[in-house]
């Protein structure tokens, strides 16, 4: 069966991977770890090939946006590098074309307890809710795959990541590839975590038609909880936004577009 895929792929749900440093392309550690990432993205893809994916799209979705190593991944997916600006971030690319979402390398949500490299989004924002919903960076990109009728299918990353992912979607696939305790995490061996990826995305295309596009009703309603004042002060500018906190900022629209747009100019 014919299949068109994204992949968004992100860096601090790698295993092995346990500090800031080894995600700074700034840093040497940094070129042992994209090319863990750019291997868990290639047991991915070669899943989906497997299943009968007739086109790839792989989105580089960390920090620089230019991690993976092009001459290492599998030719037969096209790459997606650097940010263009727009709103969709970590989902750039996503359309209605496409048939399912993969999602590798992926973190918990800021404030999760035994959580590798917690964050949501640019590191500034203490949570991200939507509908009263908390979301990590998962729930957030799910949403506007769904805005395109995309389900997504399958998820890497740490332990406290899957649990989120299991509250969000449900029954969905998904592989932990280590586990937190505290700041330190217990990895898996790269190629076990690699092995285990390919037999869950192929676990993931057998019951493709289960999956559905994550949705919420209409009005969205936003709240962004800010780490510092200064920009939540930053955000109320914006039209239709509300300060509601002294870091808490909400806004309300009817098209999840226009969510997209808020979040891209205040964060």
């Amino acid at each position: 069966m014919n299949h068109k895929i994204y992949i968004s792929v992100d860096m601090e749900g790698i295993t092995g991977v346990i500090h800031w440093d080894e995600t700074d392309e700034k840093k040497p550690e940094h070129n042992y770890f994209k090319k863990l990432m750019t291997e868990e993205t290639n047991a991915a893809i070669e899943a989906a090939l497997e299943a009968g994916a007739t086109e790839i799209v792989v989105r580089d979705a960390h920090a620089s946006a230019r991690n993976l190593v092009p001459d290492m991944l599998n030719e037969n997916a096209k790459l997606l590098r650097e940010w263009s600006r727009g709103p969709y971030l970590m989902m750039e690319g996503i359309d209605d074309s496409f048939d399912a979402v993969l999602c590798i390398g992926y973190h918990a949500k800021a404030g999760t307890p035994n959580a590798t490299l917690k964050h949501t989004m640019s590191g500034q924002i203490l949570d991200l809710r939507v509908n009263d919903q908390s979301l990590p960076e998962l729930g957030w990109n799910a949403l506007i795959a769904g805005y395109h009728s995309v389900p997504v299918i399958f998820v890497s990353g740490d332990r406290a990541l899957t649990e989120q992912a299991h509250q969000i979607f449900g029954e969905i696939e998904t592989v932990a590839v280590k586990e937190g305790l505290g700041q330190a995490a217990l990895n898996l061996h790269p190629k076990r975590a690699q092995r285990l990826i390919k037999e869950g995305v192929g676990k993931a295309f057998k019951r493709i038609s289960d999956f559905k596009p994550l949705k919420f009703s209409s009005p969205y309603r936003m709240e962004l909880h800010f780490k510092n004042e200064d920009r939540a002060f930053r955000a109320e500018w914006y039209p239709g936004a509300k300060r509601i906190g002294e870091l808490v900022v909400s806004f309300e629209c009817a098209d999840f577009m226009d969510c997209l747009r808020f979040f891209m100019f205040v964060t």
